[in-house]
């Protein structure tokens, strides 16, 4: 799910490879503009795999993003011609809290391409979004996060006690400042829910920088406890979680 900082530095030099390798099957890839077919509708949510509205509010549209691009990048013309595009994954969908993945590559001109990626969270209800601590305790989440190995790690090679870390705020100072990831608190997504215990086995997804304009998804996998006024909600409107469509987070 996770390696040490120590494991996770590469050679300089095959990390080259790995990047300039992967760059033009990337671009093929996206380059071939995917079917848009109809992936989950239900109670005025409409997902496919090019978008995704919610009472005829658009949430997401990769038409749209391909013209903000194209308006945003009007160059003089040259040889090399500007390349975008990006895509959509649903994870998981628990009442009105959807949580999707969304990713773009792009090369402007001549330049090299690059890539950004991450996961968010959003109330349909309001299509805003929405924090860890908007859904779970945060007694359930300070106890996963200490139990963590990765982040034990990383605490003590920072020398920093990681019991003594008291509220959730203060462990995202702690990862702001010691992490070579970036974290937000609305990036997750539901795994599974085990009713009995009212817990949740959630992934908590940074992105990562690789170099060289290229970025990668970096997962925590926690069990967390759903707010009290929560539990029905996750009890019986747990409509789709984790690997339920294909994305790129690993399960």
């Amino acid at each position: 799910m996770h390696t040490p900082n120590h494991v996770r530095i590469k050679n300089l030099s095959y990390l080259l490879v790995i990047l300039f390798v992967g760059i033009a099957p990337l671009r093929a890839q996206l380059k071939t503009t995917p079917q848009d077919s109809l992936l989950f509708e239900q109670n005025n949510l409409k997902i496919t795999t090019t978008k995704a509205s919610y009472q005829d509010a658009v949430i997401y549209d990769t038409k749209i993003d391909s013209l903000n691009f194209s308006t945003n990048n009007i160059n003089e013309p040259s040889e090399c011609k500007a390349f975008f595009a990006s895509y959509y994954h649903p994870l998981s969908l628990v009442g009105p809290y959807y949580s999707y993945e969304y990713g773009e590559a792009t090369q402007e001109a001549c330049g090299p391409m690059s890539n950004s990626l991450g996961v968010t969270t959003l109330n349909l209800n309001t299509l805003q979004s929405v924090t860890l601590l908007d859904i779970f305790t945060e007694a359930s989440l300070l106890k996963a996060l200490k139990k963590d190995p990765w982040l034990n790690e990383l605490a003590q090679l920072n020398t920093i006690p990681i019991t003594k870390i008291k509220d959730f705020s203060a462990f995202m100072y702690f990862l702001s400042e010691t992490a070579s990831m970036q974290f937000s608190t609305q990036s997750f997504t539901v795994l599974a829910y085990n009713a009995t215990k009212n817990e949740a086995k959630v992934h908590w997804v940074a992105q990562e920088y690789m170099g060289y304009d290229h970025n990668r998804h970096f997962q925590l996998e926690l069990i967390l406890h759903p707010k009290e006024d929560l539990k029905d909600t996750f009890k019986k409107q747990l409509n789709f979680t984790l690997g339920a469509y294909k994305n790129g987070l690993s399960k």
